[in-house]
């Protein structure tokens, strides 16, 4: 019998946030990235929040974004969206709670120069709140990549995670546009390139089942049809493919 322990996750205050942040995008000073611990003021996060993690859950560079997926969505099961959407508890995740796999995932000082502070701001900070912004952050990234795909209707609750993180430019191509956002566009698109690995494997035509669904939008409303209906467009559009 496996015995956890949970532990309470912190956030850190506001005002904090935003002076971690202003420290690095104002001053260019990012040293403290390169530090084996970040040096956080432990005054700042506080306590209360209701959030409950295993205190053995970890997080591997080494690993695929697919494992890390599944390991922190699992961990973080109870989460709500609202939770979710909170820079303040990322931001602390970030620098505190997955502060090794940050280090080794994204190393600040092998990031080519003049792009390091880019690269904080992106992923260990969460300064506005879409689709884009959440899948880009460190840690929020892949508790948003299981929970926009989990469905626990499947015998692999996390089989649409697969599809999703399978490929680079399928994950960047979705959640870098408002159709990952929404649940049933994102459930046709992903049981349909499953389907379809002859469009899967090319980048090309992915793209252009993409930018032609995205036309579609232009004069019907997708995020409220079914997942039946937004699949019969793809099936229509799949057909004038080249």
């Amino acid at each position: 019998m496996i015995i956890t322990e949970k532990v309470e996750l912190k956030v850190f205050q506001q005002s904090y946030v935003d002076r971690l942040f202003r420290t690095v995008s104002s001053t260019n000073n990012f040293e403290d990235y390169s530090l084996e611990n970040f040096p956080f003021e432990g005054r700042f996060p506080r306590g209360g929040t209701g959030l409950y993690i295993d205190k053995n859950t970890k997080l591997d560079a080494e690993n695929s974004d697919l494992e890390n997926s599944k390991i922190l969505y699992q961990a973080l099961f109870t989460l709500t969206e609202t939770q979710a959407s909170d820079e303040r508890l990322w931001t602390y995740m970030t620098h505190v709670v997955f502060w090794k796999y940050m280090r080794n995932r994204w190393p600040v000082e092998k990031t080519q120069e003049n792009k390091e502070i880019g690269r904080i701001t992106d992923r260990y900070f969460l300064r506005k709140i879409n689709i884009q912004s959440l899948t880009r952050n460190g840690i929020a990234r892949l508790w948003w990549y299981a929970h926009l795909t989990y469905d626990k209707s499947r015998a692999n609750p996390f089989e649409l995670t697969e599809v999703l993180l399978s490929k680079a430019d399928l994950t960047v191509g979705l959640t870098e546009r408002a159709l990952g956002s929404n649940r049933n566009i994102l459930f046709a698109v992903l049981e349909f390139l499953k389907e379809n690995s002859s469009i899967s494997s090319s980048e090309e035509k992915t793209r252009e089942i993409y930018k032609r669904l995205n036309l579609v939008g232009g004069v019907r409303n997708l995020p409220f049809l079914s997942v039946e209906d937004i699949t019969e467009i793809l099936e229509k559009i799949k057909i004038t493919l080249p």
